[in-house]
């Protein structure tokens, strides 16, 4: 008896079982074709019907209730200060872009002859840098100049030692270099005097304690030239450099013969400064380079202070800044 009724339950369950899975096929199907009920509820009918095992091997029904939330990734970004509000240079200059290979036809040539006095003349070619800024660097001496519409440019600079190396470079990027034998710098000495600012400085030598404007006056402006040195009287002052761009390196450079040590007399060398109102009361940062025939080049960096407000639109004189040159009389 209990046999038939085993046998019943069997039949019973298994008949559920079938109807469930029909009305479940069904129900999936009436779900695709009119898209009825939601999807949390299709969602929650699947879920009941899923067979799983637990670590024992025994079915199971339904899956494990765990939990996923998404990270709040909002709650670690931390908060910065703009980057205008601490660096308030709005125009900030170029850095420029390094090149490994330049692109064809973009190289720079850079060539070089000698002129009377020790001076040279540089010829630059880079057709890629039309209207561009670049940087001249000898012996620590540094200019910036600018090339024209073709990317060319030449400029008469003096040399400081015999075998004279000087490198050109844009956007801070060597771009050529070029040697020249000089052996006429052993007939002259040299001071110089550069900057890196926009501001309006001079180099002055007085020999033989002339006044200003007087024929021992030599500057910039004099009417002194490169044959007066060669001739072994006053020497001249060349200007180098440039006041655009946005860190312009000028320089004027002093040039009197050697010869010059065997007269009595001496000569003074004096900064000028033009006081404006952007300089005054404050320093400007320069260096020195002085030479001895070619033979020794003498560095310092030096401040220079500038007079008070009240003198702006005047010419100042500053001292000291210079070894001294004394012309001692020939034995």
């Amino acid at each position: 008896m209990s046999r038939i009724k085993t046998v019943k339950s069997v039949a019973s369950t298994l008949t559920i079982a079938i109807a469930v899975g029909f009305l479940m096929q069904y129900g999936d199907a009436d779900s695709g074709a009119g898209n009825a009920g939601t999807d949390e509820q299709l969602g929650q009918m699947r879920g009941t019907m899923m067979l799983a095992t637990n670590p024992q091997g025994e079915p199971v029904f339904g899956v494990p209730n765990v939990v996923t939330q998404p990270a709040n990734h909002a709650a670690n970004v931390r908060q910065i200060v703009a980057v205008d509000a601490v660096y308030t240079e709005f125009s900030v200059p170029d850095m420029g872009t390094i090149m490994a290979i330049p692109l064809p036809g973009c190289g720079t040539s850079l060539t070089a002859q000698r002129k009377p006095a020790a001076m040279v003349d540089l010829v630059i070619s880079s057709p890629c840098h039309q209207n561009a800024n670049f940087v001249v660097e000898h012996e620590g001496l540094r200019f910036t100049e600018w090339t024209d519409s073709e990317g060319k440019a030449v400029i008469e600079a003096p040399a400081l030692v015999a075998q004279a190396k000087f490198n050109v470079a844009f956007d801070n990027v060597q771009a050529q270099s070029v040697e020249v034998f000089v052996p006429e710098i052993r007939r002259f000495d040299r001071a110089v005097l550069q900057w890196q600012s926009k501001n309006n400085v001079q180099l002055h030598a007085f020999v033989d304690d002339a006044d200003v404007g007087q024929t021992g006056h030599v500057w910039s402006a004099s009417s002194h030239t490169p044959e007066d040195a060669r001739n072994g009287t006053y020497g001249f002052v060349r200007y180098l450099g440039s006041t655009d761009g946005e860190l312009p390196y000028q320089a004027e450079v002093y040039t009197f013969p050697a010869d010059l040590m065997n007269r009595e007399g001496n000569v003074s060398l004096r900064i000028g400064v033009s006081v404006s109102g952007q300089n005054c009361e404050r320093e400007v940062d320069a260096a020195t380079i002085q030479t001895n025939a070619g033979d020794k080049l003498l560095y310092d960096s030096i401040a220079i202070q500038m007079p008070s407000c009240d003198r702006i639109g005047q010419v100042d004189f500053v001292d000291d800044q210079f070894a001294d040159l004394t012309l001692a009389a020939g034995e």
